[in-house]
């Protein structure tokens, strides 16, 4: 038997556990369908960093207490530190813009994605631990093959949603994908023994750039993003002992990660990801399937929320009957135009000035001697400017 639906999302992170909420709010005569391959939330390479805008799409659909009182640790501004100096700034107002909260978070992951999908749960048919096997465009929508540890069933969707990933297999099967830009590596890990003050931080070392994003009851993340002589020792040392040399090498952390105690390593190839357009007929992408830079100050989190946002508006306005074509969509498309190709181009700009360090060090710091200028760009990182 066909399951007939609206609205097919594939992939419950969070941006289609987001879009599924913000479609049931807007629309709530649609009928939803929300997959993940994964069995349940899982901790993932991830910055688990939220900044302040993400606090306000929560609060939305109801969930920025529910999120707070999971374990979230308030995180004030951001630092970003190099060998010369250190720009800083808690998060103000900014040119009349006012952040939600004057803080982000620090949230694991694993946490935040439960606390979305079971709310989704509640206005969906979420179906995890759930694979696309096929996809077959037709005239009036999608027709997919999903496969369950009970077998497969078949879903027809009036649109299908890609929200699973920067690898998405929607975006590829659709005919959608770019060429990935050059690759880069990035390991994640836990750990304590870590003294850490107020905000999130990155900092500039020999081996690349690692970030430090507290979660609270004594924990941090680290990500550390590779630069390409730090690319090439992956290939001779063990995530771990890298882990422990860019610590040890990078002046502004050595002292404080001395009696580091580092949880599981976790390793991601982070390839930039593009795609011909975010819409199609009866098709969107969103998240990191609609394309993924590296968000140099930890935006992926928000970057969902803030795309689920405007696909929602988009859906909001979808006609009640008939073939949602492209013509349709076109909102979505241009919003997601305007909200991130500015920050994207900023992004990409960002991680080429960071591989000429010695150049970077000395931008860091004459721009942490100028505090206006360190708020208006920490106000930019936390996407309420």
């Amino acid at each position: 038997m066909v399951q007939h639906c609206d609205l097919l999302i594939v992939g419950a992170g969070p941006a289609g556990a987001m879009t599924a909420l913000q479609a049931a709010k807007a629309r709530p005569d649609l009928g939803i369908v929300l997959t993940d391959a994964l069995p349940m939330p899982r901790h993932k390479p991830c910055g688990e960093f939220l900044s302040p805008d993400g606090l306000r799409i929560l609060a939305q659909v109801g969930l920025e207490e529910r999120v707070m009182a999971s374990g979230a640790h308030p995180l004030n501004g951001l630092s970003l530190v190099g060998a010369r100096g250190e720009m800083s700034s808690d998060y103000h107002p900014m040119l009349g813009h006012v952040p939600h909260r004057p803080y982000g978070i620090g949230v694991r992951r694993e946490t935040f994605d439960r606390v979305l999908q079971d709310a989704a749960a509640r206005v969906a048919d979420l179906r995890r631990g759930t694979r696309i096997v096929a996809l077959e465009r037709q005239s009036d929508g999608w027709f997919a093959t999903l496969r369950e540890d009970t077998g497969e069933r078949q879903v027809h969707a009036r649109l299908l949603i890609g929200a699973d990933g920067r690898q998405s297999l929607v975006r590829r099967r659709t005919g959608l994908d770019l060429p990935a830009g050059r690759q880069r590596f990035a390991l994640v890990c836990r750990a304590t023994g870590i003294p850490h003050g107020t905000h999130g931080e990155m900092h500039l070392g020999p081996l690349g750039q690692v970030g430090v994003a507290p979660l609270g009851g004594g924990e941090v993340n680290l990500n550390l993003l590779l630069s390409e002589p730090g690319r090439r020792l992956l290939q001779q040392r063990s995530p771990g002992v890298l882990m422990r040399a860019a610590l040890r090498g990078t002046p502004s952390l050595r002292p404080r990660t001395a009696h580091a105690r580092l949880g599981e390593m976790l390793s991601t190839g982070s390839l930039p990801q593009k795609s011909r357009s975010v819409i199609d007929n009866g098709l969107a992408l969103v998240g990191d399937a609609a394309g993924f830079c590296d968000p140099f100050t930890g935006e992926g989190m928000c970057f969902a929320l803030q795309g689920a946002e405007a696909l929602g508006t988009t859906i909001a306005e979808l006609p009640r009957g008939g073939v949602w074509e492209k013509a349709h969509l076109q909102s979505y498309a241009d919003a997601y135009r305007s909200r991130f190709s500015g920050k994207r181009r900023l992004g990409e700009g960002l991680q080429v000035l960071l591989q000429r360090k010695a150049l970077a060090d000395r931008l860091i710091g004459l721009v942490g001697s100028h505090r206006g200028l360190s708020r208006y760009l920490v106000a930019m990182t936390g996407d309420y400017l």
